[in-house]
């Protein structure tokens, strides 16, 4: 069977299951080593690569939907992997369960106070000296326009596939805040230029007023042939490890 290929989107999952790797001591392998995902759900379930490495992989998922198009993925692969509907504010697993534990684009979607609870529950079911991994959607990402509307502090709401959907987006001081007290192992800011390309003249006009710097109208419009650099997806990742006292 080929190996499994993740989105492009997943690239720093593949650095999670790198770091995890070098953490090994020599002659020691990752079979057997246990590792959940906190929003497992979809078509291609970044646990598979872990599988393919001999980790026991579980995942939960707060979205029936998207367990089914996961369980999909794992009847035609034959993987192992054992899912279940699920809230990472709330998992369903005894304490020190999970040698390594992550999430990957579900954890943006919860408000700051739940995001921390998400957090405690990972840290919880991880053994002493486990590791982790988790991402925030950057308050640097602009325009924040492009998540609807702001109904508290950091907390974008917006219309997606029929449903509302929340973003909540962290400065830099408020995401390191998050990991305060885990081991950082690794902090990465990814930034991703998007869009732009579809904006009218008249949609860049209206764009002046979230200009990242100070300029006039005139100024601003000058910049529109240039509006590719502006439009951007900023993501803060860490890696992380549990104390061992």
């Amino acid at each position: 069977m080929n190996p499994t290929i993740l989105r492009t989107n997943a690239t720093a999952v593949y650095r999670f299951l790198s770091l995890i790797q070098s953490e090994l001591a020599e002659g020691e392998s990752l079979c057997g080593k246990r590792i959940l995902d906190c929003g497992a759900g979809g078509p291609i379930p970044p646990l598979a690569i872990f599988v393919e490495q001999g980790m026991i992989a579980a995942g939960i998922d707060i979205s029936e939907p998207q367990l089914e198009r996961s369980r999909a993925f794992i009847e035609r692969t034959g993987l192992a992997i054992d899912l279940q509907r699920a809230d990472m504010r709330d998992l369903p697993f005894p304490d020190a369960s999970f040698d390594c534990v992550y999430e990957h684009y579900s954890i943006c979607h919860l408000n700051v106070s739940d995001t921390t609870k998400a957090l405690a529950e990972m840290r919880r079911v991880l053994v002493p000296g486990g590791m982790g991994f988790l991402g925030v959607i950057s308050n640097e990402s602009w325009p924040l326009s492009e998540y609807g509307e702001e109904r508290s502090p950091g907390e974008f709401w917006m219309v997606n596939h029929g449903h509302e959907a929340r973003h909540s987006l962290f400065s830099d001081e408020a995401s390191d805040a998050l990991v305060a007290d885990w081991e950082l192992l690794a902090k990465e800011k990814a930034v991703l230029y998007v869009g732009g390309d579809s904006v009218s003249p008249e949609e860049w006009s209206a764009l002046h007023a979230e200009a990242p710097t100070p300029c006039s109208l005139e100024e601003w419009n000058a910049l529109y042939r240039q509006r590719g650099r502006f439009f951007r997806y900023v993501h803060t990742y860490y890696t992380v490890r549990k104390p061992t006292d």
